[in-house]
């Protein structure tokens, strides 16, 4: 069978005095990574980075720098693939501070800095909670949802964007440190739509719950133009989903009559599922 590598990249971050940091990289040059991969991003922070490095050892291998040096602040990050749901941890004094993993519910991009990949044009929402809102902050300062309040939208305070599958309807906090936004994620082939409340700046929600399109009017009125343009545009879509949905089913009520062991019923067969 063939195996396919998956592209991890690991990343610390040490912080502390300069003399002691170059100390740190002359003893880690090729055992944590090679001195290529090292870097200063100013005089008292060294960024050490392994490509396809040290996977599900990354917990682990930062606690040994951690009690191998205690006298300095350490941060890890780890990502698969492009920054797909990155995992974060922090170090300070031998003792792990924090560890979070950031599981994107739902990202799409915005139009608003081609010159960059992630952070900076896309939006994802997560859970929030304490660990990884501080971790997000402190990691990654740029990826902020404020700064879309200059994208024009459908209604005040609102902004739009679309991925070609699902439009993203997202009214951003009050403030930089409220927790008010609100996310209509709304999938028109589907006739479908994911509302998420009490958004923060850096993406991170409360709750979230899979709505109707008449919830969403109903609920959010000021929405009700662009979400009637959407809704009438994938009509079609609809009917056809509806009809392979029929379909699908005919076939497994006719494969269970017949005794045939089909694939049908080891995967979720209707199209209207989110």
């Amino acid at each position: 069978m063939l195996s396919v590598a998956t592209p991890v990249t690991t990343v610390f971050t040490l912080t502390g005095p300069q003399d002691r940091l170059r100390q740190i990289a002359g003893e880690r040059a090729y055992r944590t990574c090679a001195p290529d991969q090292m870097a200063w991003e100013n005089d008292t922070t060294l960024v050490m980075t392994l490509e396809n490095g040290i996977g599900t050892s990354f917990l682990r291998h930062g606690d040994g720098l951690s009690d191998d040096y205690p006298d300095v602040s350490i941060r890890g990050m780890e990502y698969f693939d492009c920054f797909d749901d990155p995992g974060f941890a922090k170090w300070q004094g031998g003792q792990l501070v924090y560890e979070a993993d950031l599981i994107t519910v739902f990202g799409i991009l915005f139009p608003t800095d081609a010159s960059k990949d992630w952070p900076g044009c896309s939006a994802s929402f997560w859970h929030r909670s304490p660990p990884l809102s501080a971790a997000i902050a402190e990691n990654c300062p740029d990826f902020d949802l404020m700064p879309l309040r200059k994208l024009a939208g459908p209604a005040p305070g609102w902004v739009q964007t679309s991925n070609g599958f699902a439009t993203l309807l997202l009214r951003l906090p009050s403030s930089p440190d409220a927790q008010d936004g609100v996310a209509v994620i709304f999938y028109p082939g589907l006739g479908r739509a994911t509302l998420l409340k009490n958004v923060d700046r850096f993406g991170g929600f409360a709750r979230y719950r899979r709505v109707s399109y008449g919830r969403i009017t109903g609920q959010y009125q000021e929405l009700r133009p662009v979400l009637r343009d959407c809704w009438k545009a994938d009509e079609k879509k609809r009917r056809k989903a509806r009809q392979e949905r029929k379909i699908l089913k005919r076939k497994t009520k006719k494969e269970t009559r017949e005794g045939k062991a089909g694939l049908f019923h080891l995967f979720d067969t209707d199209p209207w599922v989110v």
